[in-house]
């Protein structure tokens, strides 16, 4: 029914954007990479799928078509609704989500919070041949590597970081047994 909506950020929330098109409002659920995109601009044009439930109707935001179509792809999956897919998305960057699907690396998604290892087991079993591993040439150990901190890299996002510089400045400061705070802090510090 929907492919997009464009028009002003209106706010920005942790897994919401409102966007401000023709004076309404349309809050939209998303994932935490689009999220950090629209908090850095103020016009987006926002793929956007529309959930029909019985007792509601729900729109999620992209930060772009690959994203929407892996969306797609996980709410397919039995026991993976709408909301349990956009926290998968925000686990990790859609080419390693890809890749680790692709490659059967349910222990990479069963770190995503939320996601537990018969989910992950499920997700893996189930679009495994669909999914195409942007990255497949490289191997499943470059596709399995996973930041320090994840949830550090996307507050720097989230502050107007672009995410090579955000990932480049946890990597230099991260330390095991950091909080998401104290690693957040350092990198700023070094930035």
């Amino acid at each position: 029914m929907f492919d997009y909506i464009s028009g002003k950020v209106a706010a920005v929330s942790e897994n919401k954007v409102v966007i401000d098109c023709g004076g309404v409002g349309f809050c939209l659920t998303a994932s935490a990479f689009a999220v950090a995109e629209a908090a850095k601009k103020q016009e987006v044009k926002m793929p956007v799928y529309l959930a029909v439930r019985d007792d509601a109707l729900e729109l999620f935001g992209f930060s772009g078509y690959s994203e929407r179509e892996l969306f797609l792809l996980l709410i397919g999956v039995s026991g993976v609704g709408p909301k349990l897919a956009v926290a998968v998305l925000s686990g990790m960057p859609t080419d390693r989500l890809s890749s680790a699907i692709a490659s059967g690396n349910a222990a990479a998604l069963s770190t995503i919070k939320g996601v537990g290892k018969k989910t992950a087991e499920r997700i893996v079993l189930e679009l495994k041949g669909k999914v195409v591993s942007e990255g497949a040439d490289i191997g499943t150990a470059a596709a399995t590597e996973t930041l320090p901190d994840e949830k550090s890299v996307l507050a720097l996002m989230g502050l107007g970081y672009e995410r090579k510089e955000a990932e480049n400045a946890v990597k230099k400061v991260y330390k095991p047994n950091m909080s998401t705070e104290e690693i957040v802090l350092a990198a700023l510090r070094n930035l």
